[in-house]
This record gives structure tokens, sequence and C-alpha cells, in this order.
């Protein structure tokens, strides 16, 4: 058993698994466009952790008012029990006003909440 990750012009095109001998492989990879990685199977099992009840994303802006630069960032999954405040006591002080400014934000917006 092996995955194949396939690229062409430095993108990921495919992955896909391989139930074959290593002969078989080999010439799976000579037919292939590309660059061709295998990895090999090494395990299987485990278990899966709950998924919350909820899977939700937050979209942020943050900036300097007095310099008036600012960006807006995307947290792709929070807590249920996090909320603006909780999320300005992170931000605000701490994170940059924009991507190219050391200015420290002096304020936090919610954008949207997507749940």
């Amino acid at each position: 058993m092996a995955i194949i990750s396939q690229v062409i012009k430095q993108k990921s095109v495919k992955w896909f698994e391989v139930n074959a001998t290593d002969a078989d492989l080999v010439g799976l990879e000579a037919i292939l466009e590309g660059s061709v990685t295998k990895f090999n199977l090494k395990s299987t099992g485990g278990s899966v952790s709950a998924y919350p009840l909820a899977l939700n994303r937050k979209k942020f802006s943050c900036g300097d008012k007095t310099t008036k630069v600012s960006c807006s960032f995307t947290i792709p999954h929070a807590k249920e029990t996090a909320f603006t405040p909780d999320f300005e006591a992170v931000v605000v002080g701490a994170f940059d006003a924009s991507f190219d400014s050391a200015v420290a934000s002096d304020y936090m917006n919610l954008l949207y909440d997507r749940n």
C-alpha cells in the first residue's frame, strides 16, 4: 500500500492511494506526468477525536487609529465559548496593525462569524 503525490509545474495536482507491488509502482511512476513522490503506508488504525458540535470561522480586522493602517485575519475554527472580548484581549496591543508595520494594533473588529 502506498500514497502517490503528483506535482506538475510546482502545483500538487493529485494524491491517491495505490494497493500494488513495488514493481507495479515503478511502472506507474514511469507513466505519470510531472514529479511523482511515493510514500509507503506504515500503519493504519487509530481513533479520531470527537468533532465539536459546530465548526465555525471568524474573521477580524485590527489596526492602529493614529497611523491609519489595518489588516484582516481569519481564525478557521474557534471555541464556541470564545467571544469577541476574549479575542480582543489577545489581539489588541499584541498583533501588528498591518502586515508591513511593527506598530501594535489598538483596536479590533469582528467582520463576520460563520457557523
